[in-house]
């Protein structure tokens, strides 16, 4: 390599490992993002909005193409460690910025060649993957992304133990269902497709959701194991005759022996063994970080320190305040507290409409000077450096605060009406967090709580996580299902004004919707039946 060369990839290197490269990229990686958001399926082609969307785009590929030049020339093609092409998150960023390319040409092209429409459509399509991107800018979410991908090997083997399942299920239930799920539309009164065919009301159809063949019995398994509309599947069965009959109710009861079973094992085991091993291999990535945490010299000789400070910093109190220390340090001390606290509960659930205000500000005053002390006392037992280390201090902390504001706040209403009356309601409903304390001295209760807490720094991951795919999932589903056209023959039953795919906004509430299993088959229905030719 000659010396400028060399020179000038040095200050490629440089240029890429700065900082402020990542956050630059990171914000125009934002900014397309919200401009993929904006697109919808009613904007004109000609229109102003699809001229601004695609300069938009046009200007963020080629942003996007200067970055994967910049990183080829620091880092290198392929030859060698560390080089672009050996990194899956770099194949992934120039495998987006190919796609933008060959999406920007197909549009440009796409009024000379009407035939390209389709492979513009594709294209859009896979442009949505470009939030992807976020993820190794953001650390915390590409620790989350990469100990899934470390679990795909486990799940794998329990993917295949529930493909083996759900197939043997599945053939067994193209032998006994195949061809039975259709009907006579329109007159219930036939017999037979013949008569429902000589019926001038009548229309032979088929369930949405049936057994003729495997992969149709597959995908009416995976209904049933999600427990969404399991039982009109299962009845639709069990009415089924024969080929060309039309359904009997309750025909043959006996079924219920294939159904029953399925959703039991299927339901509520098979797919809960996936989850399972998702949740096991988390933990055992979060047990490894931490004993490679806890390995190191420095963590060692802190926490050796933090141990013998634990077991001297009362020795140098005085009498007065050793025995003080001794009191709140004692069992009788939580003993005595918890009963306080739930004495004060059932103050608070005594309190009813028309109650004399007297009983319950003596209650709240008594309840709050005692918690006050309980604090005051902590805190001298404890001192001020030593009290707000745990974290359970704290919420005692934070509760006695509330009480106390909610009171004063109710003494300065009465003297005057200096505040809103919603917000002295609003305290005193918040007083119910008094309920906190009992938790802290529930051990085992308070062990799940403090799990709970220590996984907190991971939640803001995980959500990030569930965004971009919710986000990608939206894009997505505008593109293939926002120009369905609804009518009386594809009736569209799924879809209504709060679950569509027309804007981005109204696709990301039904995503959530069927991620919580709400009438998910019944959007399913309307989806592959309308869906865009590509």
């Amino acid at each position: 390599i000659s010396p400028c060369l060399f020179r000038f990839r040095q200050r490629m290197r440089a240029v890429c490992s700065h900082r402020a490269f990542d956050y630059v990229i990171l914000v125009f990686i934002i900014f397309s993002c919200a401009v993929l958001a904006i697109e919808a399926p009613d904007i004109a082609e000609q229109g102003l909005k699809r001229q601004i969307i695609d300069i938009s785009m046009l200007v963020f590929t080629i942003i996007f193409t200067i970055e994967m030049l910049i990183k080829l020339v620091a880092m290198g093609l392929v030859l060698g460690p560390g080089t672009y092409l050996r990194d899956g998150w770099d194949v992934l960023d120039g495998f987006l910025v190919m796609v933008s390319w060959i999406d920007i040409i197909v549009t440009y092209t796409s009024h000379v060649s009407p035939e390209v429409l389709g492979t513009l459509r594709v294209f859009r399509a896979l442009r949505t993957l470009r939030p992807l991107r976020v993820i190794r800018r953001a650390p915390g979410l590409k620790l989350v992304v990469q100990t899934l991908l470390y679990s795909l090997k486990p799940i794998g083997n329990t993917v295949l133990i529930a493909a083996i399942f759900f197939v043997m299920f599945g053939i067994l239930g193209v032998q006994l269902f195949k061809g039975k799920f259709y009907y006579c539309e329109g007159d219930s009164h036939v017999i037979s497709k013949q008569e429902c065919a000589n019926s001038t009301r009548g229309q032979w159809v088929n369930r949405r959701y049936n057994f003729d063949d495997l992969l149709q019995a597959l995908i009416s398994l995976f209904v049933v194991s999600t427990k969404d509309g399991w039982v009109e599947i299962m009845h639709h069965g069990i009415d089924a005759v024969d080929v060309d009959v039309q359904p009997i109710v309750n025909y043959a009861e006996w079924r219920l022996v294939y159904f029953i079973p399925f959703l039991l094992l299927g339901g509520f085991l098979v797919l809960n063994m996936i989850v399972g091993v998702v949740v096991e291999n988390f933990q055992r990535c979060r047990e490894r970080m931490d004993e490679e945490e806890q390995a190191r010299p420095h963590r060692k000789g802190k926490k050796a320190r933090n141990q013998m400070q634990d077991s001297l910093y009362y020795e140098s109190y005085g009498p007065l305040r050793l025995k003080i220390h001794f009191i709140c340090t004692h069992r009788n001390w939580d003993i005595t507290i918890a009963a306080i606290i739930c004495i004060n509960v059932i103050c608070m659930s005594l309190e009813h409409y028309k109650m004399p205000q007297v009983f319950v500000e003596t209650t709240n005053y008594f309840f709050t000077s005692v918690f006050v002390i309980e604090v005051v006392v902590k805190v001298i037992a404890l001192g001020f450096v030593r009290y707000p280390k745990d974290r359970w201090n704290l919420i005692d902390l934070a509760i006695v605060l509330l009480s106390v504001t909610g009171i004063v706040l109710e003494l300065l209403v009465k003297v005057d009406h200096l505040f809103n009356p919603t917000v002295i309601r609003t305290l005193r409903v918040l007083r119910i967090t008094r309920v906190l304390k009992l938790v802290k001295l529930a051990k085992g209760v308070r062990s799940l709580l403090d799990t709970l807490f220590e996984a907190l720094p991971q939640v803001p991951n995980l959500g990030l996580l569930f965004f971009l795919l919710f986000f990608i999932y939206s894009c997505l589903g505008i593109q293939l299902f926002g120009s369905l056209e609804c009518s009386h023959d594809y009736p569209c039953q799924g879809f209504n004004r709060h679950a569509h795919f027309r804007d981005f906004g109204t696709a990301m509430l039904t995503l959530f919707r069927i991620a919580t299993g709400d009438n998910w088959n019944g959007i399913l229905k309307v989806g592959p039946t309308n869906t865009v030719t590509l």
